[in-house]
């Protein structure tokens, strides 16, 4: 039976060769297309592509190509062309420049790179994998090509297929052969993360070395070599911005009260709900209210609301499955001192468990 199958690509610049760098922009764009067309196999993205269509495990499948591009200029119109040049000849290939232009993939800004690049990178692999594709355990439906793009992300692209348990796919050297490197039954021990939730996720887009160099728990992180120092800016690096995202691919930080902790035991829908609600930001931004004072989470066409502060995690003080139960807070004023303890939402096998994280309570 055929499976529609996607294989991310990072875009490089090789198919701009011959094509002097002053050249290398938008106006240029259909002396590429041609260029391609007359040789598609000159793009190492469409090459891996065509290859990959022809393993045998993926014969009767259909191979959809996404392409994830740098921020620079060539880069972007090289996926533009690559996209053009394979729905021309009968593919598929996505790439929307409004979410697939990474910004700060930088080959030439490290900084850059380790502030905005990788985080962003993460985050759109992790969307595509976990959003768009449907994927099976043993049987995954994403496909990551690790050939082309710049070599600095190659560990990062792999470390990514080896979290989510996706096959490699690589061009051996100079031959035309695809290889496939298949997952590898690991886990990553991310307690280290739950333990200084704090000061990964503040130094996950990078902070002021001056700020930090005397706690404790920066300390142990840049020790363990999980934060790079770049002139007066400290950030966490390339391994600790994996950790980072192996720990938030099922787990969630937030502060929360008693009342709507025994609230999220009561309803697995409501834990479906706050999950959403703390692992993303700008999903959270997007449905909160505010009312009477409070800001308030809208789940949407359900009964599902949560009452919340704005921090570096969010800070529950209210959470309900019941539309009157939530009138009767809405009609309340917000409180003046309120009482939160740390928790760690795991998301486990379709249910969730709820731990308290050791030492970290706050008032408002």
């Amino acid at each position: 039976m055929s499976k529609t199958r996607r294989l991310i690509s990072i875009v490089g610049v090789s198919v701009w060769k011959d094509i002097p760098p002053e050249k290398q922009n938008k106006k240029e764009i259909q002396k590429l297309v041609n260029k391609i067309k007359n040789n598609p196999n000159m793009s190492v993205e469409m090459s891996i592509c065509s290859g990959v269509q022809r393993l045998p495990a993926y014969q009767k499948d259909e191979i959809v190509h996404h392409l994830l591009a740098p921020s620079s200029e060539a880069a972007v119109v090289a996926a533009q062309a690559i996209q053009q040049v394979t729905e021309e000849m009968g593919g598929k290939c996505i790439f929307n420049e409004n979410q697939d232009r990474i910004d700060g993939l930088d080959p030439y800004d490290s900084t850059a790179f380790l502030q905005r690049g990788l985080p962003s990178l993460l985050e759109r692999i992790r969307r595509i994998v976990e959003w768009d594709c449907t994927n099976v355990p043993n049987d995954p439906r994403v496909l990551v090509n690790v050939t082309s793009g710049y070599k600095a992300i190659t560990p990062y692209t792999s470390a990514m297929a080896f979290l989510y348990r996706l096959p490699l796919i690589y061009k051996y050297e100079q031959s035309s052969s695809i290889l496939v490197m298949h997952p590898l039954p690991v886990e990553l021990d991310t307690s280290l993360v739950a333990a200084h939730y704090e000061a990964f996720a503040q130094l996950r887009h990078g902070a002021s070395v001056a700020d930090w160099k005397d706690r404790e728990d920066y300390q142990k992180l840049l020790q363990l070599g999980y934060i790079d120092e770049i002139d007066e800016v400290c950030a966490l690096n390339g391994t600790g911005s994996l950790l980072l995202f192996a720990f938030e691919r099922n787990a969630v930080v937030v502060d929360i009260t008693r009342e709507a902790r025994e609230a999220l035991s009561k309803h697995k829908q409501l834990n479906d709900v706050a999950f959403k609600f703390a692992g993303d930001a700008q999903l959270r931004e997007n449905k909160t209210e505010l009312k009477n004072g409070h800001l308030v989470y809208d789940d949407g066409d359900n009964p599902f609301r949560i009452f919340y502060e704005k921090g570096l995690v969010p800070r529950i003080y209210g959470a309900f499955a019941d539309h009157d139960e939530y009138e009767r807070q809405l009609r309340k004023p917000k409180p003046i001192h309120i009482v939160y303890k740390r928790v760690k939402i795991l998301r486990e096998q379709g249910d969730y468990i709820v731990q308290t994280l050791p030492g970290v309570n706050s008032i408002s």
